[in-house]
């Protein structure tokens, strides 16, 4: 039976113990619920493996636990700014990224933020659109470097006074270009592509830019080989409805275990560069508290902690977030205060006012 939610967002944290599965860890979290790095993952003399092999010198991606050839976990994550305005789909790209977070703007619309730990091999990555403060300290939050075009007033302040560098189209306009045909057909504002080929030739070429964590840096994410929520309710379809412009569906597919995700009205969310429907194996929803600034001209998003809702293979359960300050994480945590363990795989998350309704059915 469909369950329909509309949360509030209050200082009370969870009520009752839920437990999220766990199977063997890929992962292991270390004292304070710290993650290891994926060198300290590499450096263990057996370590499970995603086939349940036990290998020696094991390299993860840190934002999905999938294992990798190379140690790619002290690399900062590219994150690119991704158009979700209706005429504007299909986006290129957005299949490959190892996270992907939808978050609404002033008009009701979103933008979708491509994280990728390692972009090789992507292609096109677009179109892309400007930033706001909010995905700026979700960008600082996991050390990357954004890709975008133009900010809002309240981001740039950021920027500026964090001297906090991104790979903007108003300042570096060589490793973008437009489409002609979207320009002509749909508008200039969505025509705007970069490609990794690009971005890693620009880095490749100007030493100056940092494109490794600092050794301070901790990976915020652990995961497991099945985070099915033991005690979980049914989420075999998840609606997220941002406004009365924008909904985003995630549609349980059993075969191959992860969520389908659609637009709007269950429109397929597609990738032009693969010809493929997005799916994710993780799905994270965030209500919290937005706020309208300059009369509705731009959004603030509280990001300092609250209650979540965590869905993989079918079920789902309440967890807890926190961020604080702009350069923390964004952490999510079980019931009883542990780190949560992700299943192996692409996380979605979504954030949203918590006015607006969500579904698990």
């Amino acid at each position: 039976m469909k369950k329909k939610i509309v949360y509030a967002l209050t200082a009370a944290m969870m009520i009752g113990a839920i437990y999220c599965g766990s199977s063997t860890a890929v992962s292991a979290s270390t004292e304070a619920a710290k993650p290891a790095s994926g060198a300290e993952q590499a450096a263990s003399s057996a370590e499970t493996a995603a086939d349940g092999q036990t290998e020696e010198n094991v390299y993860r991606n840190p934002l999905t636990g999938e294992i990798t050839e190379t140690d790619i976990s002290n690399k900062r994550p590219i994150i690119a700014m991704l158009n979700s305005i209706h005429q504007a789909l299909p986006q290129s790209g957005n299949s490959s990224a190892d996270m992907l977070f939808e978050v609404p703007e002033e008009g009701g619309i979103t933008r979708v933020m491509a994280v990728y730990q390692d972009p090789t091999d992507v292609g096109n990555i677009g179109t892309i659109r400007s930033t706001r403060q909010y995905y700026v300290y979700l960008t600082m939050g996991l050390d990357g470097l954004m890709a975008h075009a133009g900010t809002g007033i309240y981001a740039q302040e950021v920027l500026d006074n964090e001297d906090y560098f991104t790979l903007d189209f108003m300042k570096i306009s060589s490793i973008y270009w437009r489409d002609d045909w979207r320009k002509n057909n749909i508008a200039t504002e969505h025509s705007l592509y970069t490609s990794s080929e690009n971005i890693q030739e620009y880095l490749d070429s100007h030493e100056d830019i940092r494109t490794e964590h600092e050794e301070e840096f901790v990976s915020p994410y652990t995961f497991t080989e099945d985070a099915t929520p033991l005690e979980g309710e049914d989420a075999n379809r998840i609606e997220v409805t941002f406004s009365d412009y924008k909904k985003t569906e995630f549609d349980y597919d059993k075969e191959s275990g992860e969520y389908l995700v659609s637009f709007f009205d269950d429109e397929p969310y597609m990738d032009e560069n693969t010809d493929t429907q997005v799916s994710v194996k993780n799905v994270i929803v965030l209500p919290t508290v937005q706020e309208d600034q300059d009369d509705g001209q731009h959004q603030k998003f509280d990001l300092s902690e609250g209650i979540a809702y965590f869905a993989c293979n079918g079920k789902y359960e309440q967890i807890s977030w926190h961020k604080g300050e702009m350069y923390d994480p964004l952490v999510f945590t079980k019931a009883d205060g542990s780190q949560l363990d992700l299943n192996v795989g692409q996380t979605y998350v979504c954030i949203l006012d918590d006015d607006q309704p969500i579904s698990f059915s």
